[in-house]
């Protein structure tokens, strides 16, 4: 394995985790505060999970031709130039637009960089790499609520905008100068004529994208709704809610080593559903927290399970990628099926909100949450050999 080029994405990924982390307490507050609605709360984090799904099969096409390095790069410059595009948006309208370009930004980075890892990766090892890689990505989102929140409430909403901007750009020094140019190492015959469908129509592949898209449905509404939850019944500030978000996140990625290792050695499927389907019960009691001990605790928990079922989730991907040789696609695959759940899920949500109560949000989320998880397994079940697609 290139360590130099393994060190630079583990760090810029870190970096690029951490700033985008450190609005995720702020706007649901910040859009509340100009005007926006329950149903435009959800449009606003819907439209970065919208962007990103049209563009991502579009840059892992183009990845796995051209290369990942100008593409990781473009989106790193994305995402410091939306940082302060947010800090001067003076409506919803332009808060939505900043979270669309935003989105177009996160096509490129996170899921080449983890494609061009899976690329390094060892045989036999993709848990234990992935669960390692894992830790930049969530140890970015752990400390990035809590930092927003303190640094909003010492300094001010600005200064927490203008942080993710300067990190955005520290990744893309980083990448600048350590990331050789030309195409990353391609781990099995590129067929161009092989289509994402072809890719879906493997068993392993589509039970992997469903359990994403199903999981991101459920579990995803925490990120953009426990704020709400959390300000509006429980009267949090915004440090509390902070480290709320950082402490879930602080338990999954104290897990990817450990769990990385055991991907390595126990049933993938298994492990992802007992993560997922914990992951959803955990959601489906959160309206019952009363208090912020309880909804820490939840927390706790809630980061716990979905550290089970991240690193297999990605070890799978990343046996596919090599069997199938395209690991970008594969990569860009995963990434859409959880751009799809944050679009379905908040706008899914924000329409609960306004039709029944707050509450409603995660009863349905978890819900759906079990479901994907349950059909996942059982596609596992039914066929566990991965087939190279045909075009």
């Amino acid at each position: 394995m290139n360590s130099r080029v393994y060190f630079t994405l583990f760090v810029t990924i870190l970096a690029v985790a951490l700033g985008a982390s450190l609005v995720i307490p702020l706007l649901p507050v910040y859009a509340q505060d100009l005007g926006a609605t329950g149903f435009e709360l959800g449009l606003i984090f819907s439209s970065f999970a919208l962007a990103r799904s049209i563009f991502l099969p579009l840059v892992g096409k183009l990845a796995d031709r051209w290369g990942r390095r100008g593409f990781i790069m473009a989106g790193l410059l994305i995402y410091s130039g939306v940082a302060i595009g947010f800090d001067h948006s003076q409506n919803v309208t332009l808060l939505i637009l900043c979270r669309l370009t935003q989105g177009i930004g996160a096509a490129m980075v996170i899921p080449l960089s983890r494609a061009y890892v899976g690329d390094l990766t060892p045989p036999g090892q993709e848990g234990r790499v992935m669960g390692h890689f894992n830790i930049a990505f969530f140890a970015g989102l752990t400390l990035g609520p809590w930092l927003g929140g303190y640094i909003k409430d010492v300094l001010g909403i600005s200064a927490s905008f203008y942080a993710m901007a300067s990190l955005g750009f520290f990744g893309f020094i980083l990448t600048l100068l350590n990331i050789p140019k030309g195409q990353a190492a391609i781990s099995g015959p590129c067929r161009e004529e092989t289509s994402y469908l072809a890719l879906l129509s493997l068993p392993a592949m589509a039970a992997v994208f469903l359990f994403r898209l199903g999981t991101t449905i459920g579990v995803g509404v925490n990120w953009v709704f426990m704020p709400i939850y959390g300000h509006d019944v429980l009267g949090l500030s915004s440090t509390a809610i902070g480290v709320l978000i950082s402490i879930n996140l602080m338990m999954t990625t104290l897990l990817q080593p450990g769990v990385g290792w055991l991907a390595d050695q126990l049933s993938r499927p298994w492990m992802i559903f007992w993560g997922g389907l914990l992951a959803s019960i955990s959601l489906l009691a959160l309206p019952f927290c009363q208090t912020f001990t309880e909804l820490l605790v939840l927390n706790l928990f809630l980061g716990a399970t979905m550290g089970l079922y991240t690193p297999p989730l990605m070890a799978m991907a990343v046996d596919i990628g090599r069997e199938s040789g395209f690991m970008s696609r594969v990569m860009s695959l995963l990434e859409l099926a959880f751009s799809l759940g944050m679009v379905i899920g908040p706008l899914l949500a924000g329409l609960i909100k306004e039709a029944f109560s707050l509450g409603a949000i995660f009863l349905v989320g978890g819900s759906i949450g079990a479901a994907a998880s349950l059909l996942s397994l059982v596609i596992h079940l039914r066929s566990t050999t991965v087939d190279s697609p045909a075009g």
